[in-house]
């Protein structure tokens, strides 16, 4: 076999020319790149966005619940002033709030319903419009008392004046079956999962706008009963069945009953200063250990009379009242305050006694 010989395909003496290959990216590939990084940054930032408008949401439907539960608390507290149409009052008779049927969030402050700090707007913006409603039936049964918790503007999409359906459904979500809302759908309702009212719902009420939130707080008739809370200024009989321990003074300003009995001159194992009764209606105080009538340092008096005893010479009983002999209650000292008579005379000789402690 023959060998191979090159075959030039250019001239002698010319070099052969530089194939260049391409490197790097090309236009189409970078902008694919640069496409698909804008879209997830894009991505990126729209579930930030969405995850702070969440989060305000529910920190919305958490303040909102706050003032719903201050709502009960003052419905529980006060129901009785309430339901009369009374406005609730302090110690001193003074009232609690400028207008008992609206109170503010100041004034819930102010009484201890909200804490000192509790901010005036949600996070979303909104401030609480507050109205307590009484049933048509009040004060006679059945009355009802429901709190309506509203914003005080309505919850619109950015740039709008549509309401934002999907802000107020994650905040109707965070407010445990309690919230509700005018929705465009029925503007003349104020509707929740548990409750409808007119809107507006009341006489004197201004319409709450489609996209206005609002919580719901109510006492009455299918509702929590709340007859058994002691209020202040209550004038019902708590009947009380075990024991009441009071820090401070008791002023009471009628009569005090003790309904325990006790024997005078009997051993008693409480405290000192206890009170309680005799089976003749004495009161008796527990001192030293002994059951003593409690009336002060004087236990009565009589008088001996030799050779009579406990009688004067005319017949009568010269015994101490206090114990129907002529003798001094338990812890009572006798002392002589008089003696005299004639001991060989018909009157003998008389001797008076008081008892003293």
């Amino acid at each position: 076999m023959s060998a191979h010989r090159e075959v030039r395909l250019f001239p002698a003496g010319r070099q052969r020319p530089l194939v260049c290959q391409q490197a790097g990216f090309s236009l189409i590939g970078l902008a694919l790149a640069l496409a698909i990084t804008t879209a997830i940054a894009i991505w990126a930032s729209n579930a930030v966005v969405h995850g702070i408008e969440a989060s305000a949401a529910r920190s919305t439907g958490v303040w909102l619940t706050q003032i719903r539960l201050a709502v009960t608390d003052v419905l529980s507290r006060h129901s009785e002033a309430l339901t009369k149409g009374e406005p609730p009052q302090d110690s001193q008779g003074q009232p609690l709030f400028g207008d008992a049927l609206r109170p503010t969030l100041s004034e819930l402050r102010v009484q201890g319903h909200l804490p000192a700090d509790f901010p005036d707007r949600s996070a979303l913006g909104f401030g609480a419009d507050i109205r307590l409603l009484r049933s048509q039936a009040c004060p006679d049964e059945p009355c009802r008392i429901d709190g309506v918790v509203a914003a005080d503007k309505p919850l619109l999409k950015k740039g709008t004046q549509l309401p934002d359906e999907v802000a107020m459904a994650s905040v109707i979500a965070s407010a445990g079956g309690y919230g509700g809302a005018v929705w465009p759908q029925a503007p003349f309702q104020l509707r929740g999962a548990a409750y409808a009212f007119p809107n507006p719902p009341a006489a004197d009420a201004l319409a709450y706008p489609p996209g206005t939130l609002a919580l719901w707080a109510g006492a009455g008739a299918g509702q929590p009963d709340m007859s058994g809370y002691v209020k202040m200024r209550d004038t019902r009989d708590p009947d009380l069945q075990g024991n009441l321990s009071v820090a401070g003074n008791v002023d009471a300003g009628g009569y005090v009953t003790v309904g325990a009995r006790e024997i005078p001159g009997h051993a008693c194992g409480v405290s000192g200063g206890t009170l309680a009764t005799s089976a003749a209606g004495q009161l008796l105080s527990c001192e030293s250990g002994i059951w003593t009538q409690a009336s002060g340092g004087f236990g009565g008096a009589y008088s001996t009379n030799y050779p009579l005893g406990c009688f004067h010479y005319t017949g009568l009983s010269t015994a101490n009242p206090r114990t129907g002999q002529c003798s001094c209650p338990p812890g009572y000292a006798e002392v002589i305050v008089s003696a005299g008579g004639k001991w060989t005379e018909t009157e003998g000789w008389t001797t008076g006694f008081v008892c003293v402690r």
